[in-house]
């Protein structure tokens, strides 16, 4: 997936939730932005399955998605991950909360298996060079 880039939006709650994932080689770069209105609301850095760093702006809850995302992708890789989230719905209840967090969990599993397949062709690619 190197220097490569993919583009999903789901639909939660009646509105798109676009995840953008972009591999550098050397480290992946994730935004997640949607609901009723994108933003950037808070930043992780995670390495080895490590939070480096972490910025959420005041009032903003998006790091917990930001945190869970890094952590996870960046042990899957053994890679630097940095993700930036902002989603935003007017009056949103805690189950629908749930129901936005219930859809990117699926949405992570997802990604880590693409990201499973891309070491493993990497990886095939690699030994039939050999």
């Amino acid at each position: 997936m190197s220097g490569k880039e993919c583009s999903k939006t789901i639909s939660v709650l009646g509105h798109g939730i676009t995840i953008d994932v972009y591999d550098t080689g050397a480290g992946i770069n994730i935004l997640i932005e949607g609901g009723e209105k994108g933003h950037i609301g808070a930043v992780t850095v995670a390495e080895s399955g490590k939070v480096v760093a972490e910025v959420s702006f005041p009032s903003h809850k998006d790091g917990i998605v930001c945190k869970k995302w890094a952590e996870t992708v960046s042990r899957s890789v053994c890679d630097p991950v940095v993700v930036e989230a902002g989603i935003h719905y007017d009056n949103i209840t805690r189950e629908e909360i749930q129901e936005v967090l219930g859809a990117l969990d699926k949405e992570l599993e997802y990604l880590l298996d693409q990201l499973k397949l891309t070491a493993v062709s990497t990886a095939a690619t690699s030994q039939r060079r050999l």
